[in-house]
């Protein structure tokens, strides 16, 4: 079973994704939900993963049903994920679980964080126990930001 970082801590994954062998609800994709959406009368305690090219507003019928959004970071360097995090939680309002998960390293943390993730499945290599840290690594933020720390001008 997987380890992801959650609410700050190590702790196991229930979630599997498409592909992945085991026990545990699996996270379809966006095409893959929708189709079962449309059919279905509840998509609650569901999960989405969300590719650097979907649009986060298709799933604006069903947030309130949603268990899980998963967003993709497929490439280092990739950052459509960022923005998709901020129209969830921001525009949308979606209040569930957020994940990154992909190619991302322990130095990103703290602003993945700022824009509303609170899960975190990273790069295999990294120490999840140590990644821990970075959420610490600084103590003041100069924009606005979901994670509702006010801006050091604003203090």
């Amino acid at each position: 079973m997987r380890s992801i970082i959650r609410d700050r801590a190590v702790v196991a994954d229930a979630w599997r994704y498409a592909g992945e062998a085991g026990e545990g609800p699996e996270v379809l994709s966006l095409d893959a939900f929708l189709a079962s959406a449309a059919g279905a009368s509840s998509a609650a305690g569901t999960a989405v993963i969300l590719q650097p090219t979907d649009e986060p507003e298709k799933l604006i019928p069903y947030l309130a049903q949603l268990a899980l959004v998963v967003i993709d970071f497929p490439k280092v360097g990739e950052g459509r994920g960022f923005s998709q995090a901020q129209l969830l939680r921001q525009r949308c309002g979606y209040r569930g679980e957020l994940r990154a998960r992909g190619a991302l390293k322990r130095d990103q943390l703290f602003f993945l964080a700022r824009c509303g993730f609170d899960s975190f499945d990273l790069d295999p290599t990294e120490d999840l126990a140590a990644s821990l840290a970075a959420f610490s690594t600084f103590t003041a933020a100069y924009q606005r930001a979901v994670d509702g720390a006010l801006p050091l001008q604003s203090r």
